[in-house]
């Protein structure tokens, strides 16, 4: 499971809004550190990320590359979300080959946060996996925490980037 919270790493730092506000902030190169956990259950471990985030305001669309190390191993990341004129609404598809493979993704703006949701089966274990990812913006980083659908006191990263 350090795949899926590493692919939802990477959804959280490509998520656009409708409007330029946060992710125009998120264009840049960030790295980030913090924890992950590979189930619910499981113990945390420490992660690592570099990405770069370009930001198209002229097609409300924010794309992601890049690579995060977790104890033994490291992951390639890449995706494109999309925002839609006057709406709230994000859409977007993210990959992780070395993971969960390619995932859509489904959410909203709002004011200074990114929040949004994705299922998947894991090629590996076939459990059904579902969460919740937020990233919020602040003057000087990005936070983002991710959890279980099911369980909203679980929560699976934490991770903090900086420019």
């Amino acid at each position: 499971m350090k795949r899926l919270s590493v692919f939802c790493v990477a959804m959280v730092c490509l998520a656009p809004t409708a409007q330029a506000g946060p992710m125009a902030d998120m264009a840049g190169s960030w790295r980030g550190s913090g924890w992950v956990k590979q189930t619910n259950d499981g113990p945390q471990e420490s992660i690592r990320c570099q990405i770069e985030n370009a930001f198209d305001a002229a097609h409300l669309k924010l794309t992601l590359s890049g690579i995060c190390a977790a104890p033994g191993r490291k992951l390639t990341l890449s995706g494109t979300l999309s925002g839609s004129p006057n709406s709230a609404r994000i859409t977007g598809r993210w990959s992780n080959p070395d993971g969960l493979g390619s995932v859509r993704v489904v959410g909203v703006e709002q004011a200074d946060l990114i929040a949004f949701t994705f299922s998947t089966r894991d090629p590996v274990t076939e459990r059904e996996i579902s969460q919740n990812v937020e990233w919020r913006v602040t003057d000087s980083s990005l936070h983002l925490r991710s959890g279980d659908r099911t369980d909203t006191d679980i929560l699976l990263s934490d991770i903090i980037f900086r420019k």
